[in-house]
């Protein structure tokens, strides 16, 4: 399946899942405006609404589902006989898409009331979902083959200039615009981690900007046909960034690594409280409609 097909999937899956919840909150606002030491007055509203209610419950009940789903993508990045099915950036994007998507059910399965280990619990989960999203953006730098694992120096190098000769014997672009081109990519090695990871962000924020002002001087310059401009202009990004990403390699490999530190051992604490509170909540016979 194309990565085109599956962008189109993760978008359908949410403007769904964002419909279903703004309906949710329609339906059960008066419920969460009402203080919560006075929600099961509304008796009719909490067995609907309420942590064990029939639309809480099962917001709940799919909130776990995704945690459970989110590790398909561990599974595919670590089990050899997977490792042809599919490309791993897909499966990435599935498992930011549950990611995201189950503590905010987790949110309305609680009703907001957050109190105990479920409160650690459920700010724990905010926290992997927030450190997941920078964790994305910096596996996005990170160069990889198509099959998802990482470039080495050398073979990014060596894809640079390959992009390089490219625009060299497809439009004739002489040396020093070349060389004026490099010279757009901050020069960051030894600046330190931090102020790597501030000119990254600073240059991902202009690339855009760039790439117009540079696609239009080199148009009139070159001569570049309306049916080659999508090409000379994938081709010039591609270069800018592949020249970023060499000279941010170190940096975004260190943070990365020490994001993997962070991250995993909070993913693995969260999913034994869940094991916990399933365990607990089916021994006081709150099975949902089961």
């Amino acid at each position: 399946m194309r990565a085109k097909t599956h962008n189109y999937i993760v978008i359908l899956l949410s403007i769904v899942a964002v419909g279903i919840l703004v309906l949710y909150s329609s339906l059960s606002l008066d419920y969460f405006n009402t203080p919560v030491e006075e929600r099961y007055l509304s008796q009719e509203l909490d067995e609907l609404f309420g942590p064990s209610g029939l639309y809480g419950h099962g917001v709940g009940f799919l909130a776990a589902l995704f945690m459970i789903l989110l590790w398909l993508y561990i599974i595919r990045k670590h089990w050899n006989r997977l490792r042809g099915v599919g490309r791993l950036s897909q499966w990435l994007k599935y498992h930011m898409w549950f990611g995201i998507f189950a503590p905010l059910l987790a949110g309305f399965h609680a009703a907001f009331k957050f109190e105990g280990l479920i409160g650690v619990m459920y700010w724990a989960m905010i926290a992997v979902m927030l450190s997941g999203i920078v964790g994305r953006y910096l596996y996005g730098h990170i160069p990889r083959r198509r099959d998802g694992h990482e470039m080495s120096l050398k073979q990014m190098n060596t894809e640079k200039a390959s992009k390089l000769r490219e625009l060299q014997m497809e439009f004739g672009i002489t040396p020093e615009d070349i060389s004026k081109m490099q010279n757009m990519t901050p020069q960051i090695i030894g600046k330190g981690i931090l102020t790597s990871l501030y000119h990254l962000l600073v240059f991902d924020l202009k690339r855009r900007f760039q790439v117009k002002t540079l696609l239009s001087e080199f148009e009139s310059k070159y001569g570049a046909k309306s049916q080659d401009l999508t090409f000379f202009k994938a081709t010039i990004e591609k270069q800018l960034m592949m020249s970023q990403r060499v000279i941010a390699l170190d940096a975004v490999s260190k943070v990365f690594h020490w994001w993997h530190v962070i991250h995993k051992p909070f993913a693995y604490a969260i999913f034994l409280v869940l094991a916990l509170h399933i365990v607990l909540t089916m021994s006081f016979g709150f099975t949902w409609i089961f």
